[in-house]
C-alpha cells in the first residue's frame, strides 16, 4: 500500500483515532451501566483508561525516542488494540474481566495520541495554524462517530458498541499502513525529560495538566450517564457531543490569530477559567436544555483552546528528539494520573452527595488549575529575565 505524504497521513491517522474515542467516549458509561455496573464500579471501569495512560505512553514514548520507528510502533500498537476490544463483547456483565480487558485494550491505544501528535507538530514545525488544520480532522472523526453511533445504539442496543469498537479499530489499523515511516533517527542519549520537572515554569505547567484533566474526567465520566437519567435519548446525548466538537473545530480553524496575539500561556490560563465556568454550569443548573447548549459550546476553549496551548508550550520548552518523551509524560501526568484520579473522585461524590457534586468538584479542580498556569507565567518570565 503507497503511503500519503505525511501532512494527509496525519489527518488521516487524527481521523480514525478519534471516531474510536467518539464511538467509545460517550457511550461506554452507557454500556457499564447495561451490563450491571453500579456507579461506583462505573467510575473505576472510567478511570482505567486514563490510569493505562500512566505506563502505556513512557513506554511506547521512549520507544519512539530511542529507536525512531514511530510508524512501526503506530502498526503495532493498533493491532494490539484490535486485539483487546475484540475481547470486550466476551466480558459481558464480568467486573473483573471488564477490568482485563479494558486496561489491555487502553496500554496498546495509549500509543496513538502521543504518536500522532508527536508526528502532527514534526510536520507543522511550530505553525499553530497548520497543526489546527491537521487536528481538526480527529474532531471531524470524533463527530462521526458520535453522531452515527448514538442512533444506531438507540435502534440495535447499547451493547451492539462493542460491534462499532471492532469496526473502528479495524480502520485504524488500516490507516496506519498509509503513513510514511519517516528516516530512522540516531538512538536518543539525552537525559530523561522528568528532570526537566525541576524547573518551576514546567513543573507548574504540569500541574496544570493534572487538575485540567482531573476536572474533564467528571464530564468524560459521567456526562453522558447524567444526561440519560435526565431523560436525554442517546440520540441527543450524540448530538450534545457533537455540539461540542463542531465548535472545538471552528476554534482549530480560527486559532493562529489568537496564538498571535496573546501567547500560550495566557490561553491555557483562560481555557481553566472557562473550564471552571463550564462545569458550575452543570453542577449548579442540571441538564436543562440552554445549559446543555452553552456548556458544549464552552468545549471549543476547554479542549480546543487548551490542547492547542499545550501543544505549543510543549514544542517551545521540549527539544525534537524530546517530544516523543514530553508528549508522553502530558499525557501520563493529565490524562493519565490526573483523568483516573479525578474519575475516581467523581464517582465517589456521585455516590455519596449526588451528580451535581461531581461537577462542582470538577470546578474546583479546574479553578485551582488556572492558578498554577498564573505561577507558571510569574516563572517563565523570571526564568526568561524580562
Amino acid at each position: 500500500m503507497r503511503p500519503d505524504r505525511p501532512e494527509h497521513a496525519v489527518k488521516a491517522l487524527f481521523f480514525a483515532y478519534f471516531a474510536i474515542v467518539g464511538a467509545f467516549a460517550p457511550y461506554l458509561s452507557l454500556y457499564f451501566a447495561a451490563v450491571g455496573m453500579s456507579v461506583a464500579q462505573i467510575g473505576v471501569l472510567m478511570a482505567l483508561p486514563q490510569m493505562m495512560r500512566v505506563f502505556g505512553p513512557p513506554f511506547w514514548g521512549a520507544l519512539a525516542d530511542r529507536l525512531g520507528h514511530r510508524v512501526l510502533l503506530l502498526r503495532i500498537s493498533a493491532g494490539a488494540a484490535l486485539a483487546g476490544v475484540s475481547l470486550l463483547g466476551f466480558a459481558g456483565g464480568n467486573y473483573l474481566w471488564l477490568a482485563v480487558v479494558l486496561a489491555f485494550y487502553h496500554f496498546a491505544s495509549s500509543a496513538q495520541g502521543p504518536l500522532a501528535e508527536t508526528m502532527a507538530l514534526a510536520t507543522a514545525a511550530g505553525d499553530s495554524g497548520r497543526y489546527g488544520r491537521m487536528r481538526l480532522w480527529g474532531s471531524i472523526g470524533f463527530i462521526a462517530a458520535v453522531t452515527l453511533t448514538g442512533p444506531l445504539l438507540d435502534a440495535l442496543g447499547v451493547q451492539r458498541l462493542t460491534w462499532v469498537m471492532v469496526l473502528l479499530c479495524a480502520l485504524l489499523l488500516a490507516v496506519t499502513w498509509r503513513v510514511p515511516e519517516p528516516p530512522a533517527r540516531a538512538a536518543d542519549r539525552g537525559p530523561p525529560v522528568w528532570r526537566r520537572l525541576r524547573e518551576p515554569a514546567i513543573a507548574a505547567f504540569f500541574v496544570s495538566c493534572f487538575l485540567m484533566l482531573f476536572a474533564h474526567a467528571a464530564l468524560y465520566a459521567f456526562y453522558s450517564l447524567y444526561l440519560e437519567r435526565a431523560g436525554y435519548s442517546k440520540t441527543l446525548i450524540g448530538l450534545a457531543w457533537t455540539l461540542g466538537v463542531l465548535a472545538e473545530i471552528v476554534l482549530f480553524r480560527v486559532q493562529r490569530p489568537l496564538f498571535e496575539r496573546f501567547g500560550p500561556l495566557p490561553l491555557l490560563g483562560t481555557s481553566l477559567a472557562v473550564a471552571a465556568l463550564r462545569f458550575a454550569l452543570i453542577g449548579l443548573a442540571g441538564a436543562q436544555p440552554v445549559v446543555v447548549v452553552v456548556t458544549q459550546l464552552m468545549h471549543a476553549i476547554t479542549f480546543g483552546l487548551h490542547h492547542s496551548a499545550v501543544m505549543a508550550l510543549l514544542h517551545r520548552w521540549f527539544g525534537e528528539r524530546e517530544q516523543g518523551r514530553a508528549q508522553a509524560m502530558y499525557v501520563t501526568l493529565g490524562y493519565g494520573l490526573g483523568g483516573a484520579s479525578g474519575g475516581i473522585v467523581a464517582g465517589w461524590l456521585w455516590a455519596g452527595i449526588g451528580a451535581n457534586a461531581a461537577f462542582l468538584g470538577a470546578s474546583v479542580a479546574a479553578a485551582l488549575g488556572c492558578g498554577a498556569v498564573a505561577l507558571a507565567g510569574r516563572f517563565d518570565y523570571a526564568s526568561r529575565g524580562r
